[in-house]
C-alpha cells in the first residue's frame, strides 16, 4: 500500500533574480513500512522533496498523495491536521523549544492534539530512546546533542504517525551518536513507520532499503539495498 505519491512534481520559487527550480517533474512512490534515504548534492531539491512531502510547502504543479488523501488544493487547517496527526518531524537542528523540559517537549505534540494520559506516554517515549526521567526534567541547552536529538525522535513519535520525515538528522553529531539514532529509526522502521531521510552520508543511507538521487531537481535514479 502507498503510503506517499508524487506524480510529476515541480516546484518553482520564483525569486528577485529569477524562477528556481527546485524540483522538475519528480515522481515517486513509497510503500507503508518502507525506510527511504534520499541523497544527492546541495541545492539538488532534496530539503524541498521532504517539504512538500510534509505539508510544509505546496508544488507549483503535479499530485502529491499522502496516507491516500490528496493534499493539493487544501487548505491551511487541513494541512495541519495531516502534519499533526499523520506526519513526524526530525531536523538537523533539533527544534525543541528551548523553554520547555525535554519531556515537556516530547508531550508538545500530544497536547496540541488534546489527548490525555500525555505525561505518561511522555515518559514511555523518553524511555523508549534511551533516556531517563531525570533527564527529561532538563532544557535543551542543558542536554548534549546527542541527547537532543533523542528527544527530538520521541517527540515525533509522540502522535503514532504513519511517516518519520528526518531532513539530515545525524548532520551535527559524532559517529557513534549517528549510529545510536539511525539505530532509534531503525528499531522504528521495524515497529512498522515509513521513514524518509535526507542525507549527504552514506553511513546513514547504508541504513535504508532504497535511495532516491536527487540531480539538479529530478530522480537521477533509485538504489536498491539488502
Amino acid at each position: 500500500m502507498k503510503v506517499v505519491e508524487l506524480v510529476e512534481v515541480t516546484k518553482v520559487y520564483e525569486l528577485p533574480r529569477g524562477s528556481i527550480k527546485a524540483l522538475d517533474n519528480v515522481s515517486a512512490s513509497i510503500e507503508v513500512g518502507e525506510f527511504i534515504s534520499v541523497m544527492g548534492p546541495s541545492g539538488s531539491g532534496k530539503t524541498t522533496l521532504l517539504n512538500i512531502i510534509g505539508c510544509l510547502d505546496m508544488p507549483t504543479s503535479g499530485r502529491v498523495v499522502i496516507g491516500g488523501e490528496n493534499i493539493n488544493g487544501l487548505g491551511d487547517d487541513q494541512l495541519t491536521k495531516i502534519r499533526r496527526d499523520k506526519i513526524g518531524f526530525v531536523f538537523q537542528q533539533f527544534n525543541l523549544i528551548p523553554t520547555l523540559t525535554a519531556l515537556e517537549n516530547i508531550e508538545y505534540p500530544m497536547i496540541l492534539k488534546g489527548l490525555n494520559g500525555h505525561e505518561e506516554r511522555g515518559k514511555e517515549l523518553l524511555r523508549s530512546v534511551g533516556l531517563d526521567e531525570q533527564l527529561g526534567e532538563n532544557k535543551p541547552n542543558e542536554l548534549s546533542g546527542g541527547e537532543q536529538q533523542r528527544v527530538a525522535v520521541a517527540r515525533a513519535l509522540a502522535n503514532d504517525p504513519d511517516i518519520i520525515l528526518a531532513d539530515e538528522p545525524t548532520g551535527n553529531l559524532d559517529t557513534k551518536t549517528s549510529k545510536d539514532i539511525m539505530g532509534l529509526l531503525k528499531a522504528t522502521n521495524e515497529r512498522g513507520k515509513t521513514i524518509i531521510v535526507v542525507t549527504h552520508d552514506p553511513l546513514v543511507a547504508s541504513y535504508t532499503k532504497r535511495t532516491f538521487k536527487l540531480v539538479d531537481g529530478r530522480v537521477d535514479r533509485v538504489g536498491v539495498f539488502a
